[in-house]
């Protein structure tokens, strides 16, 4: 995950992270290569870091792992997750309730995420109302818009920290050739619902008469919500080249995006959206749906920020930006870097977090 990378990366000189996960990729048993499951062991990163195994993964081993390490203070980077939300919930509120916790919901709380899979998330909400689970945690909000996504649900009386993500360390390269009538477009992200790759597929197939490429970049997170996506690419329009490209080591991103003019994600919900930041970190502007912090975006000439129920609009931009020529685009690469490096002040957030870690431990 990104987001904690990037925290350990800025913070890890102050604090002593120790983190929790699978020894495998979401949906996949496949266990890391060159990875001791089930003991902490150093990560390259600096921190410790522990990999259960799934066939591990319990109650008991989270419990185990709370009992036999030494921590301030614990931040749980999910909402929904049984193993490394709720379950650790169950056990702080139950075995150290004097210890604070911090949960990040990572945009699960918005209409669009709550949409997907609605009866079951509600039925979840109501559990926690009912048992408490949520009542002590200091909620991590990304933007204004998550944090008001946790006032709909949990109430405005909440302690709630607005606190942007730490976005990877780029560089940007100003050296992407464009010309007029074609356009590379990328997709980078995982492959589910809540991503709307289905959406962006059904939008280029209407675009039949300019030259544009595709290139599909995440893990396939939802195998089903993957043969709805291979069945539009079956009939695309011959003018259109879309693939899918795997996934992308964090180390060649900088790579990927200096091949790429502009992403288009028009994703249902986004709290923050790494890969947004990302592109434009590396002047790729953004053709985005409006349900991100970043709506600004078309008054910066930095891109789009599109409602999802305006189709036409997303074709609009698309064959706009298939027009420009070198020098327009150029213009537009440097405008989304200016906007992106005025929009995060790294010292700034970096001393947030400090506040948010400390205050919670004093409380």
């Amino acid at each position: 995950m990104q987001s904690i990378v990037s925290l350990v990366r800025y913070l890890g000189a102050e604090f002593n992270f120790k983190i929790v996960t699978t020894n495998c990729d979401l949906n996949s048993d496949k266990p890391y290569g060159g990875i001791q499951a089930d003991t902490w062991i150093k990560s390259e990163l600096g921190c410790e870091v522990y990999y259960t195994s799934l066939q591990n993964l319990s109650y008991r081993t989270v419990k185990k792992v709370m009992d036999e390490t030494s921590f301030d203070l614990v931040y749980i980077n999910s909402f929904f997750s049984k193993n490394f939300s709720i379950i650790p919930l169950q056990i702080l509120n139950t075995y150290y309730k004097k210890k604070p916790v911090i949960l990040a919901p990572r945009g699960m709380l918005g209409e669009g995420a709550l949409a997907i899979k609605r009866f079951k998330k509600r039925a979840f909400i109501l559990y926690s109302r009912i048992t408490g689970l949520h009542s002590r945690v200091i909620w991590h909000a990304t933007s204004v818009q998550e944090e008001q996504e946790i006032k709909n649900v949990f109430g405005t009386k909440k302690t709630i920290y607005k606190i942007s993500n730490l976005p990877k360390k780029l560089n940007a390269d100003l050296k992407k050739i464009k010309t007029p009538g074609s356009l590379n477009l990328c997709f980078i992200s995982r492959i589910s619902e809540k991503k709307n790759l289905v959406f962006a597929l059904n939008v280029l197939a209407q675009i039949n008469d300019q030259e544009i490429r595709y290139n599909i970049y995440g893990p396939l997170e939802d195998s089903t919500y993957w043969e709805k996506c291979e069945n539009i690419l079956k009939n695309f329009p011959k003018n259109i080249k879309a693939e899918y490209q795997g996934t992308i080591d964090p180390k060649d991103l900088e790579k990927v995006l200096a091949d790429e003019h502009m992403m288009f994600l028009p994703t249902f919900n986004e709290n923050f959206g790494h890969s947004i930041v990302e592109s434009l970190l590396c002047g790729c502007p953004v053709i985005i749906s409006d349900q991100t912090p970043w709506n600004d975006l078309e008054a910066n000439d930095a891109g789009y920020a599109i409602p999802l129920n305006e189709k036409e609009k997303f074709i609009t931009a698309i064959k706009a930006c298939v027009k420009l020529n070198q020098e327009e685009f150029s213009a537009r690469s440097q405008k989304a870097i200016n906007y992106i490096s005025k929009k995060i002040d790294l010292g700034l957030i970096t001393q947030q977090y400090k506040t948010l870690f400390n205050e919670s431990i004093k409380n």
